[in-house]
């Protein structure tokens, strides 16, 4: 399904992204630290120039992990992309 407001959606995964980056830096340099918040995230987009409540923040960290999640999955199952046929193609 396309996305009816083309922008809002270009800037909602540019959001994505900038959010992403920030929480691999933070795992990346303090590998046994906790994630962090929504109120820590809104801080590092702000120096960045983005502006974003904490609940928008959360949505879009969800959206990060269930997209995580559901490549890994599919690199589980050894998934090359969609199976339109509607067969499982399991391990």
């Amino acid at each position: 399904m396309a996305a009816r407001n083309k922008a809002a959606a270009a800037r909602g995964a540019r959001t994505r992204e900038a959010i992403r980056q920030i929480m691999i830096q933070h795992a990346t340099r303090n590998p046994i630290a906790r994630p962090l918040t929504g109120k820590e995230l809104q801080w590092h987009l702000k120096g960045l120039g983005v502006y974003l409540a904490p609940s928008t923040i959360a949505w879009h960290v969800q959206q990060i992990r269930l997209t995580a999640d559901i490549a890994a999955l599919d690199g589980e199952l050894g998934c090359k992309g969609s199976n339109s046929s509607g067969e499982f193609r399991g391990a």
